[in-house]
């Protein structure tokens, strides 16, 4: 969980790295030794997530949003 909290807060400050994310999702994982669980995770609801923010993400919104964020990810662990 801490892993996809960190890929998701830095995608939502770095938008080069929020591409990354996006469209090599799989090479993130795999960078970031994440598990089965927490790959799919990233490649399901965590890159809806990081789809539907502006571009970029004002410097004024960047903590709300990396809190939003953190949240969902938490909730999903949660179920």
């Amino acid at each position: 969980m801490d892993k996809l909290i960190d890929i998701a807060n830095r995608a939502i400050a770095d938008y080069g790295f929020r591409q990354a994310v996006l469209y090599g999702a799989a090479d993130i994982a795999r960078k970031w030794e994440l598990t089965e669980e927490e790959t799919a995770l990233l490649s399901g609801a965590v890159l809806s997530e990081l789809t539907a923010l502006p571009i970029p993400v004002q410097p004024a919104d960047i903590p709300a949003e990396q809190a939003r964020v953190s949240a969902v990810i938490r909730g999903l662990f949660s179920i």
